[in-house]
């Protein structure tokens, strides 16, 4: 089972549409599942759930894709831990989850999700996807920013399960959302933070905005061929 956590520092930037636009693609071929964890509920409100875990109708099959409306909330942060632990077992015998995440570091439910992952799946890698955006000077701030995770991770789980690990934070991809046809992205101010990681940018598109979910982002090919090699 392959993780991805679509991860911003900020809102507004395309986590959600690039969430689904990844689980089409890697549903052709793949047992795909998406959880909702966004703050905004894009995905869960886009398809209408409206209900929150663990009741009602927090869950719906969109073609062949479940998506999960786990969103942070004061009901979400009382729940016995165990709760949220059984709920992503039942998606362990997927090859792919995908997961659209609030920003870092504003997220309350965060520490409480993490510590359910590791204990559901045993998995202490936090893989990820970054998404930017232009221009470079906030693309080069946000990721100065990143450089702190692996230490927010690590103390997570030293408060929690009482060691220290190191190397938690592991970015597979980082996408950068809606470049103009005028602007050069500068790949190696990006490439002193990840050295040897997957950059994928996505051109600005109108048509996109007006109806993001249904249409087709070729730029994410390479990066739908290499998470397959990962499953």
């Amino acid at each position: 089972m392959l993780g991805i956590n679509i991860i911003s520092l900020k809102g507004g930037i395309g986590k959600s549409f690039i969430t689904f636009q990844l689980a089409k693609k890697l549903s052709k071929n793949r047992n795909v599942v998406i959880i909702d964890r966004s703050l905004s509920r894009t995905l869960s409100n886009y398809f209408n759930i409206k209900d929150e875990f663990p009741n009602g109708d927090y869950k719906k099959d969109i073609d062949n894709i479940p998506l999960v409306n786990l969103g942070c909330s004061k009901n979400f942060l009382s729940l016995d831990i165990g709760k949220i632990v059984e709920e992503y077992r039942k998606y362990k015998d997927y090859d792919v989850i995908i997961v659209d995440n609030p920003p870092l570091f504003s997220d309350e439910c965060f520490e409480k999700n993490l510590i359910a992952w590791i204990n559901a799946f045993n998995e202490y890698s936090y893989k990820a996807i970054p998404i930017l955006a232009p221009p470079d000077e906030i693309i080069d701030y946000t990721m100065r920013l990143m450089l702190p995770i692996n230490d927010f991770l690590s103390d997570i789980i030293q408060k929690n399960l009482g060691f220290k690990s190191t190397r938690l934070f592991n970015p597979l991809a980082i996408i950068v959302n809606e470049v103009t046809a005028s602007y050069q992205i500068n790949f190696e101010n990006i490439r002193k933070y990840f050295r040897d990681t997957l950059i994928i940018t996505i051109p600005f598109d109108k048509k996109i905005l007006l109806n993001p979910f249904n249409v087709d982002i070729k730029e994410l090919d390479p990066l739908v061929e290499y998470l397959s090699t990962l499953i």
